[in-house]
């Protein structure tokens, strides 16, 4: 399993001439790092007697990410095992008119899991997103860094796991499947823009981020 290997030994199937794991596991990653470090943050928080005020909330959040962390590692996995279906499918034979059917129905139905499982990365990531401009003000001062970096990871997840949506929609042949993706790729990406914006916006308010604001 890609997640149970050392991060060294990830980096290089990731870095090999494997075509799997590829850049929607990487967007995957991105977003188990966004989540984790959400989490440390929080970790870093509770039990801080100036954030009592945002017990509740944060230990609502805590096990919001434990869902999501939990969800990251296996789109992961998920992610690399839906490009293999589709290779699988295109091995696939195609002597007779019966075989050509049911390889062709196999491909498109690859293309779509290809499709469908990193635009749920892009929605677990958006969510990582909502958590962390949910903490704001509310977590540990010296862990802000952290929360940012965290945010930036789960944008990169959202916009690294659309690309790979997208790129699999010209071999779909549903014109309106096609389409609707297309309306929510739009969307996760204008609201993942907002969202992480926002976020900068208030965290680079603080003097020790002036070098850092646009």
């Amino acid at each position: 399993m890609l997640t149970e290997l050392t991060i060294k030994d990830f980096a290089v199937k990731l870095a090999s001439e494997e075509p799997a794991p590829g850049g929607g596991s990487a967007a995957a990653l991105s977003g188990l790092l966004a989540v984790s470090l959400m989490e440390m943050v929080i970790n870093l928080t509770l039990g801080r007697a100036e954030y009592a005020a945002y017990e509740a909330l944060l230990a609502d959040k805590q096990e919001a990410l434990k869902r999501l962390h939990l969800q990251m590692e296996s789109l992961i996995e998920r992610d690399a095992a839906a490009f293999n279906a589709v290779m699988a499918a295109f091995k696939l034979p195609k002597a007779s008119e019966e075989e050509k059917k049911a390889r062709t129905a196999a491909v498109q139905r690859a293309f779509r899991e290809a499709a469908e499982v990193p635009l749920e990365t892009a929605r677990a990531c958006l969510e990582a997103l909502e958590i962390g401009q949910a903490l704001l003000g509310k977590v540990n001062s010296h862990a802000v860094s952290d929360l940012v970096v965290g945010a930036l990871a789960g944008h990169t997840g959202v916009v690294g796991a659309l690309l790979n949506t997208a790129i699999n929609l010209p071999s779909i042949k549903d014109e309106m499947y096609v389409k609707a993706v297309n309306g929510q790729i739009n969307l996760l990406k204008a609201s993942a823009d907002e969202l992480v914006q926002a976020i900068q916006a208030v965290v680079y308010q603080d003097a020790a981020f002036a070098e850092l604001r646009n």
